[in-house]
């Protein structure tokens, strides 16, 4: 059996079949050792009470699965648990049993992860559909430490119960942490005690705003998911928001105007802003590491080298250029942060690597892009030049990573974090892993793209993190994203992206206006537009069947299936053909 066959996304590392097949009639039945902490247990209970609509409860006799903390294993290859997040899966048929161990509680999420999105509909019992899994011995662990899903709710603010959905998603598919940009030109979503002009529009009215117990219960809610939160504040650019609320942080030019969204960095009164700013973010935000942004500003625009406290504080530390200056103020940030027992993490992009940077070697560099012309540094500049200069790096890279607006199906298939951009193989060790991008738009309409891109977007991601082998089946790998989006109750032959056209939906970003809800061309495919409608109308009918009868994890992604499906529909019809781009 391999890793595709078993219908698990991320795929498993290694997993081998043994005869036969575990069958399960529900109430599911759960042990749980000594040493497993109470929210692991529950959690498995939440997870698969929701994808099977069917009752767990604890008990030792005769449990269906058992779960357990051990520190040496027997008969286990030492990568499985030489690695904190690594867990074993058995699935015994002659026992009837399934067991999953694992050395830290993150293994054992990761296992209940894979347990829960890899059994199957076997049949109805009692009242209770009933269950398998086959029978397999499944030896796993991460090919990346640094698994990344990122939400931007500085450009549209997201509400709690939908990051917690986006929380469970990303658990889902065994992400371990949550980048929050939570300010940029549009707004700032971290409610602020010191400075409450952020958290409101410019005649006082309150904006939305993630307060102190938002955040509490956003870190306790990853948490128990093994996720951990990065903060984001972003600056100095992007600080359109942050300016038309404090003026002060502009900088002071005698003839002319200052920049309107990149904020003054030689002021004592500015640093002490951010500074103030930042131990609110320290406060609330329990990991150890804080994003600082430092994105785009050269782009944005700056007023630095017109400003009389940026010249003067230019002066006093030796800066020649305003990127030295920028140099400054990032290792103040990193040592201010430092201070706070916190590690700091930039962008890449508006640092010269083409030469060695006067930046502590102990910054995590957060890798999108080079530069483009007059938007920052490039000759010179490359991923494997942050590596040579001793940098760690999580790599975001703009064509694999950035959901809205650049990835596509094949380039994501074949991307690894340490592989594109170019990753020498002595250099490995410092590519930590990667991140998944959602950057808000903040039209609503824009937005509605990401309840169609993400569910299966955020795996296939993810997938590249923890097994980046090849998929060689791309037809079994789209059905198992299907059964991973949807949950167990979809047909085991339902490929809902092979009628869509393909796994990874198209965006209108940067185009003429328009709607582009699914591939139209590859989802007509050979077919005839009235064979196509067919199709579509029998995955309308059964997405909306499973709604029906609350047998979807995310009903929201099976709807919004039907409405790309219905357009696709809409399509067949009116051009009585696939549409190649636009009519």
């Amino acid at each position: 059996m391999t890793a595709t066959e078993l219908r698990v996304v991320p795929r498993p590392r290694r997993v081998q079949a043994t005869s036969g097949t575990v069958r399960f009639e529900p109430p599911f039945t759960l042990a749980t050792g000594a040493d497993v902490p109470p929210a692991i247990g529950s959690l498995f209970e939440t997870l698969l009470e929701r994808e099977t609509n069917a009752p767990v409860r604890r008990g030792t006799d005769d449990a269906d699965v058992e779960l357990r903390l051990e520190d040496a294993p027997t008969n286990t290859p030492a990568e499985a648990f030489d690695d904190p997040e690594g867990y074993v899966l058995k699935a015994d048929a002659d026992a009837g049993t399934v067991s999953i161990r694992a050395a830290t509680a993150d293994g054992l999420r990761h296992g209940c992860q894979t347990f829960v999105t890899g059994i199957s509909r076997g049949g109805e019992g009692d009242g209770y559909e009933q269950w398998t899994l086959p029978a397999c011995e499944i030896h796993d662990w991460p090919e990346s430490s640094w698994r990344e899903f990122m939400l931007d709710p500085a450009r549209g603010f997201l509400p709690v119960e939908q990051v917690k959905r986006r929380i469970d998603q990303a658990a889902r598919a065994k992400y371990n942490r949550l980048h929050l940009h939570l300010i940029n030109d549009e707004g700032c979503a971290l409610q602020s005690t010191n400075y409450p002009k952020l958290n409101q529009d410019a005649d006082g009215t309150p904006l939305p705003a993630y307060s102190p117990e938002d955040v509490d219960e956003l870190v306790a809610y990853a948490a128990d998911r093994g996720i951990d939160i990065v903060p984001e504040i972003d600056v100095p650019a992007h600080a359109g928001h942050l300016l038309e609320r404090y003026p002060k942080l502009r900088c002071t030019v005698q003839d002319g105007e200052p920049a309107d969204r990149t904020i003054c960095i030689g002021s004592e009164e500015t640093v002490e802003f951010v500074e103030t700013l930042f131990e609110e973010v320290i406060e609330r935000f329990p990991f150890e590491y804080v994003h600082v942004g430092g994105d785009e500003w050269e782009m944005q625009g700056y007023s630095w080298n017109e400003c009389v406290d940026c010249q003067a504080k230019m002066a006093a530390d030796g800066s020649e250029t305003d990127t030295e200056h920028f140099y400054a103020f990032v290792r103040h940030l990193h040592d201010f942060l430092a201070q706070h027992d916190r590690r700091t993490i930039v962008w890449n992009d508006q640092i010269d690597i083409s030469a060695s940077p006067d930046l502590p070697r102990d910054l995590l560099i957060h890798f999108w892009r080079v530069a483009a012309p007059d938007r920052g540094p490039v000759e010179g500049c490359s991923l494997e030049r942050f590596l040579e200069e001793g940098f760690d790096v999580i790599n975001s890279y703009v064509h694999a990573a950035y959901v809205r607006g650049w990835i596509t199906e094949d380039y994501v298939l074949g991307w690894a974090p340490r592989r594109r951009p170019t990753v020498p193989e002595e250099r490995a060790h410092q590519i930590r892993g990667g991140g998944l991008l959602a950057w808000e738009p903040s039209d609503e309409t824009e937005r509605a793209y990401f309840e169609r891109a993400l569910p299966s977007a955020m795996p296939i991601f993810a997938d590249r993190l923890w097994n980046s082998t090849s998929v060689d089946d791309r037809d079994a790998y789209s059905r198992t994203v299907t059964r991973h989006a949807l949950g167990p109750f979809v047909p085991s032959d339902f490929d809902v992206y092979s009628e869509l056209g393909g796994l990874i939906l198209p965006t209108w970003w940067k185009r003429p206006s328009g709607t582009l809800l699914a591939h139209v061309n590859s989802s007509l495919g050979d077919r005839t537009p009235e064979r196509a409608k067919a199709n579509y109308r029998s995955a309308v009918e059964t997405l909306a069947e499973l709604r029906a009868a609350d047998q979807t994890v995310y009903p929201e992604t099976a709807s919004t299936y039907e409405s790309s499906l219905g357009w696709l529909i809409e399509v067949a019809e009116r051009d009585g053909r696939g549409v190649i781009d636009r009519p």
